[in-house]
This record gives structure tokens, C-alpha cells and sequence, in this order.
């Protein structure tokens, strides 16, 4: 993604234009479905020539797939409504509505959870009945790799912030911070997703045919 900045920022702004209002920021859902475009042009880029032609068109189709899948968005968000609430119950003896910034951050993450659910639905629909199941095992091992993907976000957000640090000549305004961490959260989540995928596409990819005398 640091590579390749100019591409990302262009996915986002094309995203930013197809939603209505502000977007939500750098963890809005025109910044997740910029992420998850750029990753499946990755993904697509870096495959063997078998899978290409699937990932490719994939990584075409998934705008549309993206628009089309929003209510499973929503009704991702909806159920995870009562997880969040036993969430902050139990690990931070806390209430819905009792901090709206710890409400914010839960929503946020089961809202991109959702968007990374659709991705892998749409890869697994992609490549065809032979990658059946796919989309479950992928968003298991995801999902495995929670304490990795907490540090992943830590890691993330102390790098964004030194680097505003030493642009600005001091500490960033907390705006800025804010903004930064959202960015981690996305950039993350969005990470652990694609290092997952792409071990998963090349258990998939059907090995090199033998070479003929």
C-alpha cells in the first residue's frame, strides 16, 4: 500500500464520490471498499497464471459485487449489535451508551468485518465450486489471528504517527491522531485479510503441468 499510494488514494476518492455524506472518515465504508479494491488488484497481480484469469475479473466485478452486497453488510452490523453490547460488558464493565467513543470503535470494527465478509464471499464465488467453503475457512483463520491483527494496529499507528510527527516538526493535533488510527484499524484488518487470501490461492492454484519431451 506505501508502494503504491497514489493508487489507493484514487480507489478512495472514487469511493468517497459514490457515497453520500462525508463517508465516515478514514474508516468509512468508501475507505474499506478502496482498501479491499486495491487489495484484490493485488491479489490478481500476484497470482499464478492458472488463477489470474478468475482474480482478474474479480478484481473488475468488485464494485458492483460491493453495491450489491451492502444489505449483507447491514445485516452483519445488525447481529453484531448484541456482541458489542456483551463486549463491553465483559471486558470493560461498560454499557452501550456509556462511552460513545467505545461504542464508535466496536461499531467500526463490526462494520468492516462485515465488508471483509463480502470480500471473501465474492473471491469464493469467483474461483468457482472448486474453492467452495472458502470464504468460511479464510474469515476463520482471519479471525484466529486477533492478537497478531490488535499488535498489527498498534504497529500501524505508532509508524503513521512518527511520520506526522516529523513532517509536522511536532505532535499532530488530535484530529490527525484520530484520523490515523482510524486508517490503522482499516489498513489492518484489510492486511491480515489478504496475507490470508493469498496462502489460501496458492493452496488452491493447480500445480505447474509436467514439461513434455
Amino acid at each position: 500500500m506505501r508502494e503504491h499510494g497514489d493508487v489507493l488514494r484514487a480507489l478512495v476518492a472514487d469511493e468517497a464520490a459514490r457515497e453520500p455524506g462525508d463517508g465516515g472518515g478514514p474508516a468509512g465504508d468508501p475507505a474499506v471498499r478502496a482498501h479491499l479494491r486495491f487489495a484484490a488488484a493485488a491479489l490478481a497481480a500476484t497470482s499464478g497464471d492458472a488463477l489470474a484469469p478468475a482474480l482478474e475479473g474479480f478484481a473488475g466485478e468488485l464494485p458492483g459485487w460491493l453495491d450489491e452486497g451492502r444489505p449483507l453488510v447491514e445485516e452483519h452490523v445488525a447481529r453484531g449489535a448484541g456482541a458489542i453490547a456483551l463486549e463491553q460488558h465483559l471486558q470493560f464493565g461498560a454499557t452501550p451508551g456509556a462511552d460513545p467513543s467505545l461504542d464508535e470503535a466496536l461499531g467500526r470494527r463490526v462494520r468492516i468485518g462485515g465488508w471483509l465478509r463480502l470480500f471473501a464471499l465474492g473471491l469464493e464465488e469467483a474461483l468457482g465450486p472448486a474453492a467452495d467453503g472458502l470464504a468460511q475457512a479464510l474469515l476463520a483463520r482471519v479471525g484466529e489471528r486477533h492478537r497478531e491483527l490488535a499488535r498489527l494496529i498498534l504497529s500501524l499507528d505508532r509508524e503513521a504517527k512518527a511520520a506526522a510527527r516529523r513532517r509536522g516538526g511536532g505532535p499532530p493535533d488530535l484530529e490527525t491522531l484520530d484520523a490515523i488510527g482510524q486508517a490503522a484499524v482499516v489498513q489492518a484488518h484489510v492486511r491480515t485479510l489478504v496475507e490470508e487470501a493469498a496462502g489460501a490461492l496458492r493452496d488452491a492454484a493447480p500445480p505447474p503441468a509436467a514439461p513434455t519431451a
